[in-house]
């Protein structure tokens, strides 16, 4: 896949605290239109202490779905919306300039065959992973991944700590926050 995709305007939506107490302070969401899916899509970008966005998408039309970030559409267009969702990279840098960013590629659960995938390495890590490398480069990030989770870190490379010091700080973080994520 080259990923030579366009991708589709992002809009803001609003900015929503977050007040559970945890590490998540705030989301930026965005939606965006797939024409060839005919479906919309939320994109969340979580903020947390540590000073990383986590980035999340889905079809809106799973918004009530437990399963939402782990149900495909089967309807194509990965590209455009895979190209879309990174488009709000360089948006959330004009704010907030050293800012690192996160993503977890969720398994899929497909209930016709009642099959769950794996956290390790799964299909959608591996083509996030791809197209990351490809699109997003090593100028501002030193990139991470973690294949047993299907987690990738883009670690700014301006900062005031070094970069081992506040990859640590954030794999605690998280680790802390989500304490389900196996073997972090």
């Amino acid at each position: 896949m080259t990923f030579d995709y366009p991708g589709y305007p992002l809009k803001f939506v609003q900015k929503k605290p977050c007040r559970d107490n945890s590490a998540h302070l705030f989301t930026l969401i965005y939606k965006f239109y797939s024409p060839v899916t005919r479906y919309h899509y939320v994109l969340n970008a979580d903020y947390y202490e540590e000073n990383v966005f986590a980035l999340k998408f889905y079809a809106k039309k799973d918004r009530r779905s437990d399963y939402k970030y782990s149900k495909l559409t089967n309807k194509g267009d990965v590209g455009n919306i895979l190209i879309t969702c990174l488009k709000v990279i360089p948006l959330i840098l004009m704010d907030y300039p050293n800012v690192s960013f996160g993503f977890v590629g969720s398994r899929t659960i497909d209930k016709a065959s009642r099959t769950v995938e794996d956290f390790k390495n799964n299909q959608r890590f591996r083509v996030y992973r791809k197209i990351v490398e490809k699109k997003v480069g090593f100028h501002i990030f030193e990139h991470f991944t973690y294949e047993f989770i299907s987690g990738y870190l883009l670690i700014n490379k301006h900062g005031q700590q070094s970069i081992e010091n506040r990859l640590k700080a954030i794999i605690k973080m998280f680790a802390d926050t989500y304490q389900d994520l196996p073997g972090l």
